[in-house]
């Protein structure tokens, strides 16, 4: 521990961190966090407190960004992207056989003595 000034309870350190003081105790014990035992209370710094925090808060990100690039959920990616295409292109594919099938363009224009007349190609 550095100094005596930067020591605090376990109690304090719940109130900064929200965890109990028996988890505080456990990871202490097992040398996730510094900390000393004085009698039958242990006793940590602020500081201490507070990186086991980050270190804590690091890890969890870590692990987020590995889940969301996992094998599963890239694969799932790659499928539905290769369906998607698949079902645009079959309907492209569709829309242009339907103006080759025989459907002819039909133009409409209006006369100079003003009765409509049909031109077809």
């Amino acid at each position: 521990m550095e100094s005596f000034k930067n020591v605090i309870s376990l109690n304090q350190a719940a109130k900064i961190s929200g965890y109990t003081q028996d988890y505080l105790g456990y990871l202490i014990r097992t040398g996730e966090m510094k900390g000393v035992k004085k009698g039958r209370a242990w006793f940590t710094t602020e500081e201490d407190v507070k990186n086991y925090i980050f270190k804590k808060k690091v890890r969890s990100e870590k692990l987020a960004v590995k889940e969301f690039f996992s094998p599963t959920r890239t694969k799932n990616i790659i499928i539905a992207t290769a369906i998607v295409f698949l079902v645009g292109f079959f309907l492209l594919s569709t829309v242009d056989k339907g103006k080759e099938g025989g459907v002819s363009e039909v133009r409409s224009g209006v006369a100079s003595d003003g009765e409509a007349m049909k031109i077809s190609d």
